[in-house]
Parts: C-alpha cells; structure tokens; sequence
C-alpha cells in the first residue's frame, strides 16, 4: 500500500476506527480526531498506537494530508471538515474509502433491516478458516474473529451493506459504493425515517444496488420476510435470483430446525446437510442459512462448512448471554427495531420456556424515537413476562412535535402485556431487582448502552458471585 497520510474526523465511530487501523496496517500514516475518547473504542485505539487528537481543530488539518475521512456524525460546520476544504484536500466518507481499497472482484455484499452483521461476520469467519482469505468489513464484534476490518490480497470481499446516507455531504447509500457481485437481501421494512421519510425512498434505494449486480451476479432473497417482495420487478432481470428460507420447503435452500437441546440448535438444509449452532433463535438459523446457501452455491464444501457452523459464535450484543447463574440469565441484544425485539424475545422464549421474561428496551435509534413509528409497538413484546422501557435517548434534542414518549409507547405494549411500565434509567437496576422471581431471563434491547447501566448491573452481579 501506499505511504499516504489519512486522517479521520470522527475516528472513534464504530466503523471509523477498526478502518483506521487496518489503514494502518497497511502502511498508511493514520491520524484521527474526535470530540471525545471513550472505552471501549478508545482502548482499542491506544492498543493499536494510533495518532489521535482530541477536539476538533482547524490546526489538525494540515497540507502533509493526503485524503479526509469524514464520519457520519460530524457536521458541516466542523472546523476540520471547512480547513480541508479550503486547503483542497479530498474529503471521502469511509465507504468511498471502502471502494478504492477493500472492495475486490467477487463482492459479497449483505443487506437488509436485520441480520447483516450476523451474516457478514459468518461469512467472514467460513472464508478466513477455509483460507479463502477475504477482505472484510462488518459493523459489530465478532466473537471469533479479533478484527472487523481486514483488507486481504484474494479476489473475495464481504461487506456488511448499510443503506444509511455515507456521510454528511454524501445522501448516498453506504452499500451502493461496495459493488456487489454476490448479494444477499434480508428484509425491506422500512426504517430510517429522519433519512427516508416515505417507505418509496427506502425501497428505491435497494432497487439502485440491485442494478449494480452484473449480468453473473446472483441475489440470494429472504423468502420468509414478504418485505421482499417489495423489491419486484427487478429492472436487470438476467441477474440469477436464489431463495431461502426458514418456512418454504420450496425454496432453492430450506432450513430446518429439528431439536433445541442445552443451548444447542441442530438444523437440517435441504433435508440433507445437518448441522447445529450454540446461536438462539429461528432468525438466527435464517441468517445461517443465508449464508451456507452462499458457500453451497459458491462450491464450498459441505464437509468443511459442518465444522465452521459449530465454531460460529455470532456477534456481540446479538443475544449475547452477559450473565448466568441457577436463577438468573443476562442477555444483551442489538435489537432497536420491532422485527428484531419480537424475534429476539420468540428466540429466548423457544430457548427457555420455563423462565419469567423481563424484556427491557431503550428507545435509542432515531426510528424508534419517531411518533410516526408508534404503531411499530404493538404485539412486538408479547412473551414477556413484564417489558420496562426506559428514557428516551436524547430526548432533549429532539422536537416535541416529531418525538415519542416512553409513556406513549408504554401504552401501546400495555394492550398486549399488561405488566408495562416505564423506568429511568438512573432507577433501572432497582426496578429489575424488584421484579425477579428466581428463575428470571432479564433481556436488554437497545442500540444504546442504557447510560451505562447494562454494564453496572452485570459487573454488580458478577462481583456479588
């Protein structure tokens, strides 16, 4: 790679920061500033030695620059953003960054409103153990692999393909600049509202990516989510369509669940292929499948995928099991939209039929935020037991007319579960503890932290063993 200088306005989000180290990797000279420096992305910045400045000054930009990375949540009056521009230095934002230096020839690319990050880094991992040696980006932590950015030298990329706008002064889908030759589409509920304010520009903007597929690109479809079909017609109608599924034994790969046994799901593909996975849930072996349909298709070995599945042991914060004791399971989940709450709470309710659920959301993405999304509430938290929704995140920065209150949503989840109640967060851990019987799941939904707390209350329970 070339000895250039990059820098990173907003090096310490959650993309910007594992790119700006494989960056350096290498070879490039990286330096990268944010208004803030906190763990765990600043831990992981200090362990690779990367060259970070706090605040943003004009003083940071300097002529040695050759490219600016800018994050998506910086502005445009950022002083580092307007110093670049005055000194005409190229501005990118990370995907544009993505095309010219991961991207490869057989582009993988994973796309929909829910289980991209599971299936990029499945993917991910099969590749890498199988020496196929893939370029790879997802936007999670994986619990296999330590990196997830990595830049290789085959012809294989896989690319968690998120349709938000690349940055401030880019609306462009991130997953149009990833040029997928191999592309696998979850879902299309609408989502992103503050982005796409009518369900139409959502749609188009997967239609656009889907034109991107060359005449040998092959769309590998959900099947089981009707969403899909939103997608219809496709516009470059050569292009080889594969379905999958979970429900339709039709379909070119048909997953089925034959057992939940000790925290362990064996599945059958194609009434053939046997596998199992330590992963909860049904969507969770619809997001397997969707990726051994991939690998069976691309003529990777049965044989040599049974073994991977087994190791595969998903995302952080994908129903992440934090906690366990004789009475009590904590579990951590990514979930912040209604597909992913109700198939995260179905998930731990198949796996533990017996336990008081005590679902527990933060309202943290701008959708879930949004008074047009109430309606998103209802029947999503029906196998709980009790559901506490907490503070609305920034609540003070959003406008009353466009805002939720967690008392509307608890409302509306209380037509169906009737223990609904609203805590602070500051009140949370008290509220859980209030609410245990002695043989308790306590599942945290959030994109957010809970202020904090998720963690106070696992680091307590841990300390008190």
């Amino acid at each position: 790679m070339e000895n250039k200088r990059i820098h990173f306005i907003g090096i310490c989000g959650s993309a910007m920061a594992p790119i700006a180290v494989e960056m350096k990797n290498k070879g490039f000279n990286v330096s990268g500033s944010d208004k803030g420096f906190f763990p765990p992305i600043s831990l992981y910045l200090e362990k690779h030695n990367m060259g970070i400045q706090l605040g943003y000054k004009k003083e940071h930009i300097t002529d040695d620059i050759s490219f600016v990375i800018l994050g998506n949540t910086v502005g445009e009056k950022n002083p580092e953003f307007l110093e670049a521009k005055e000194k005409n230095i190229p501005i990118l934002s990370y995907p544009e960054l993505l095309e010219q230096y991961l991207v490869k020839e057989n582009s993988i690319v994973i796309t929909g409103e829910y289980g991209k990050t599971t299936i990029t880094s499945f993917l991910a991992f099969v590749f890498s153990k199988l020496n196929i040696n893939p370029s790879y980006m997802y936007g999670g932590i994986s619990l296999n692999l330590d990196d997830s950015v990595k830049i290789n030298d085959s012809n294989y990329s896989i690319i968690e393909g998120d349709e938000y706008n690349a940055s401030p002064i880019d609306k462009n889908s991130k997953f149009l600049y990833y040029h997928p030759k191999y592309l696998i589409l979850t879902s299309l509920l609408w989502d992103h509202v503050d982005l796409f304010p009518k369900e139409s520009d959502y749609i188009d903007s997967f239609k656009k990516l889907i034109l991107k597929l060359p005449e040998d690109g092959i769309l590998f479809i959900n099947k089981d989510d009707i969403s899909t079909n939103k997608i219809y017609p496709i516009s470059n109608k050569n292009i080889k369509i594969i379905n999958y599924s979970v429900k339709d034994k039709s379909t070119e790969y048909y997953g089925e669940i034959v057992e939940y046994k000790d925290g362990v799901i064996k599945f059958l593909v194609n009434n053939t292929y046997k596998f199992e996975t330590p992963l909860l849930g049904e969507h969770n072996i619809s997001n397997l499948v969707a990726g051994i349909s991939l690998c069976l298709t691309l003529g990777i070995e049965y044989n040599n995928l049974y073994s991977v599945v087994k190791e595969f042991l998903g995302a952080k914060r994908r129903l992440e099991i934090r906690y366990r004791s004789d009475k009590l399971i904590v579990i951590d989940d990514f979930a912040h939209s209604p597909y992913k709450i109700k198939a995260s709470i179905q998930a731990v309710k198949k796996s533990f039929p017996n336990s008081n659920i005590i679902s527990i959301f933060e309202p943290h993405s701008m959708s879930s935020r949004d008074k047009k999304t109430i309606q998103w509430y209802e029947n999503i938290f029906n196998n709980s037991d009790k559901v506490i929704i907490t503070d609305i995140y920034k609540k003070e920065a959003l406008s009353e007319i466009t805002r939720l209150n967690s008392e509307d949503i608890v409302k509306v989840v209380r037509n169906n579960v009737q223990n609904t109640i609203y805590t602070k967060n500051i009140d949370l851990i008290d509220s859980i503890e209030s609410s245990l019987t002695g043989n308790d799941i306590v599942l945290f939904m959030s994109s957010g932290s809970f202020q904090g707390m998720l963690e106070k209350y696992v680091n307590k329970l841990i300390s008190s063993k």
